[in-house]
């Protein structure tokens, strides 16, 4: 009698962890809304107004984090970001263009159905300058 009573339980014990972990629904991302393509319009306070395509691909290195190609319209210029929910943060980086090194810093943004605005400031050298982006999902 003991050994079917210990079968029993070992068995309700069994199918209560499957009931309560085995069925879950992974949760998605919250960087897949982010990715895609975008018509940028881009407004600097010093060098001006500039349009311009990104290109916003996955991380290989957190699921938080996106990957946005053309930053800033400098060429060849690819940039980590972190997501949580619709927001996003830039944190301090150097994009390297054709020698020149580019220093991002205090980069925010936010994502509205199918658009994303998007404020940093970078610096080459001692100049540093603040700009925004209007970006549109393609």
């Amino acid at each position: 009698m003991k050994t079917h009573a210990f079968k029993f339980l070992f068995l309700a014990s069994g199918m209560a962890v499957l009931l309560a972990f085995g069925c879950q629904k992974d949760k998605d991302p919250d960087r897949l809304a982010f990715l895609g393509s975008y018509s940028v319009i881009e407004s600097c306070a010093t060098t001006g107004n500039y349009e311009y395509n990104i290109t916003i691909t996955e991380s290989t290195t957190s699921e938080d984090d996106i990957v946005i190609n053309n930053f800033g319209d400098f060429a060849g210029g690819s940039l980590k970001a972190t997501v949580s929910g619709k927001g996003m943060s830039i944190p301090a980086q150097t994009i390297n263009i054709t020698g020149t090194s580019v220093n991002v810093a205090n980069g925010t943004g936010s994502l509205n159905g199918n658009l994303l605005t998007i404020s940093y400031t970078y610096s080459i050298g001692a100049d540093s300058e603040s700009c925004s982006m209007i970006c549109t999902k393609l």
